[in-house]
């Protein structure tokens, strides 16, 4: 049964994760700028309160850090090496306490241990479009998939950072759509598999080089899973509102904001059982 709300709550994660990827993002007042051999560190806090129907909560606390690298460029793209460096975890599963600490791996739950480890400084190149800001993998054999069934705690690192590198990339940075003034708004959106997700962008104001972006987000999501021989479908709802702190002139975010609220089922042997859960996260960009 652990197994079970593990593989849940991974499924569940992932609609806390807003990725950029394959986003066709307008042009912007000026494409990005940066230089080779620039570094970008990204600093981002996440918490999350979760709760099921049949009295069984989640709690979670994370700070993490990742290290951007702008190794190549042309004139199109550039290509930046992400890496993750340093990853810190409090979480409380059903009364059972779990904590990661990068930094003191000795002290380290050996559950969770494993999955946290291998993804730490370990550098993944990524290439962005310099005009959209839409970022994809260089070696696509990275981006491997795992399923909750054949490793439930690998999903759990979605509800503590943005996992996939060309999220965290293209997360640091926003451009503006030509002839947009305070006021305006626009719109993207992406649809993967069984999860569609429109985000809405409004510029608030513009004080010397930096935009105040305001952000709505509704993501919805469907999935099937077959957890030890049974088939689950999960349906959630989740609905963020934050705000984005950028630079006009080179399109690099300082900081982003973000809070949101998720609502969801999945069927447990011909029963629906509800899920609700609240998420804030914030990450500045240096």
């Amino acid at each position: 049964m652990k197994k079970v709300i593990i593989t849940l709550l991974c499924i569940f994660s992932v609609t806390l994760i807003f990725s950029q990827t394959g986003v066709k993002k307008p042009a912007g007042i000026s494409k990005i700028v940066l230089a080779i051999g620039q570094k970008i560190v990204v600093q981002s806090t996440v918490s999350l309160e979760a709760s099921l129907s049949m009295g069984m909560e989640l709690s979670s606390n994370s700070t993490s850090e990742n290290t951007l690298d702008v190794k190549a460029s042309n004139p199109k793209n550039y290509i930046i090496t992400n890496t993750l460096t340093k990853l810190k975890v409090n979480m409380n599963m059903m009364g059972q306490p779990t904590s990661y600490d990068s930094d003191k791996k000795e002290e380290n739950n050996s559950d969770i241990t494993k999955t946290f480890d291998e993804k730490l400084n370990k550098p993944v190149d990524i290439t962005i479009d310099n005009t959209t800001g839409v970022a994809v993998m260089d070696d696509k054999k990275e981006k491997k998939e795992e399923t909750g069934d054949e490793n439930p705690m690998s999903g759990l690192l979605n509800m503590f950072a943005e996992s996939t590198d060309d999220a965290v990339v293209s997360g640091a940075f926003e451009l503006i759509p030509k002839g947009k003034g305070i006021g305006d708004s626009w719109l993207d959106s992406t649809v993967e598999k069984e999860q569609k997700t429109i985000r809405t962008y409004t510029l608030k104001s513009v004080t010397d080089n930096e935009a105040l972006i305001q952000l709505d987000v509704v993501t919805t999501a469907s999935n099937k899973v077959d957890v030890q021989g049974m088939e689950m479908e999960f349906k959630s709802e989740t609905k963020t509102t934050g705000e984005i702190i950028t630079d006009i002139t080179t399109g690099q975010v300082r900081k982003k904001n973000t809070k949101s609220d998720i609502t969801g089922s999945f069927q447990l042997m011909g029963q629906d059982v509800p899920i609700t859960a609240k998420a804030s996260s914030t990450s500045t960009y240096k």
